[in-house]
């Protein structure tokens, strides 16, 4: 492990509810906490998997479950299109005040761009945007090849005009969206592990994601569920264990749908694109820090 740990902010739209909303954000906050490689210097609450009033309270109660209260939780922008200060874009232009940051965006980007685009902001402290969300050209986002209809490329869609504005930023980014995650499966097996070795925080997690887990399995035929989340955490933990090029990437406001597309053939500015990573290897650095094992 390197002895400089790489500072990091966290903006995230966790749904845990009730045990059936989606749970990957959970996941890769507790990877991401228990990872010595990481100082998560602060957690930022956006619209997403559902309303900004359940994932606030929500990533607080995360971190307060991790034992983390250490690690501050701002509430932030609760639709697409918002582009005003509050708590959380005015503490995430604080920590860009201070020093090199990476910022891990979860959810749409709505307070990564609102917190960037003002005046002032010291945007050669960012050291990388990773973001969950992003396409190759013609790529569709489906669990299985049965899956009649595909996913929408939800964080993305949900502000599609923030990520244009990112990327006319010119900052860093990468996009660690559907492609690298497609194949990577948590299955009852690895819920079980979570149960039975894991600490109080990972037997919840386990069981909060039960029904998520159910869903996909009956509904897509899937041999579990895919953590999407915890691609964008692991490629700042064990980026050799991914495959990266640095493409061209544009925004593309159609008719039918915005696209988020990285292709060769594009003519835009270059981002990297995280295509496929050793499942197995990944797998299992994941189940290690979550379990808190070495790695």
């Amino acid at each position: 492990m390197s002895e400089t740990r790489r500072r990091v902010w966290i903006d995230t739209d966790p749904a845990i509810t009730s045990g059936n909303g989606e749970v990957d954000d959970g996941y890769a906050l507790l990877q991401a906490l228990r990872s010595p490689e990481l100082d998560v210097v602060g957690v930022s609450a956006v619209f997403g998997n559902t309303d900004i009033d359940n994932t606030y309270p929500m990533a607080q109660e995360i971190l307060a479950r991790a034992g983390r209260e250490d690690v501050p939780v701002y509430r932030g922008h609760g639709a697409r299109g918002e582009r005003g200060a509050n708590e959380a874009t005015d503490a995430l232009l604080t920590a860009l005040d201070t020093s090199q940051l990476t910022i891990i965006a979860l959810g749409p980007l709505t307070n990564v761009a609102a917190a960037l685009g003002q005046t002032g902001a010291e945007l050669y402290h960012v050291d990388e945007i990773v973001f969950v969300g992003g396409r190759r050209v013609g790529l569709e986002f489906r669990a299985t090849p049965d899956q009649a209809d595909p996913f929408r490329d939800l964080n993305f869609e949900l502000d599609p005009e923030a990520a244009d504005e990112l990327l006319k930023l010119n900052v860093p980014m990468t996009l660690a969206g559907w492609e690298v995650s497609s194949t990577m499966w948590l299955t009852n097996d690895h819920l079980e592990t979570l149960r039975g070795d894991g600490d109080a925080v990972a037997e919840w997690l386990a069981d909060q994601s039960q029904a998520w887990l159910d869903n996909w399995v009956a509904n897509f035929k899937a041999p579990g569920f895919t953590p999407f989340d915890t691609l964008a955490v692991g490629w700042l933990l064990r980026p050799e264990l991914f495959e990266a090029r640095r493409l061209p990437a544009e925004v593309l406001f159609t008719p039918e749908r915005p696209l988020f597309h990285a292709d060769q053939a594009i003519d835009g500015r270059d981002i990297i694109y995280l295509p496929s990573v050793d499942n197995d290897r990944f797998r299992d650095d994941l189940m290690a820090r979550l379990l808190m094992r070495p790695v």
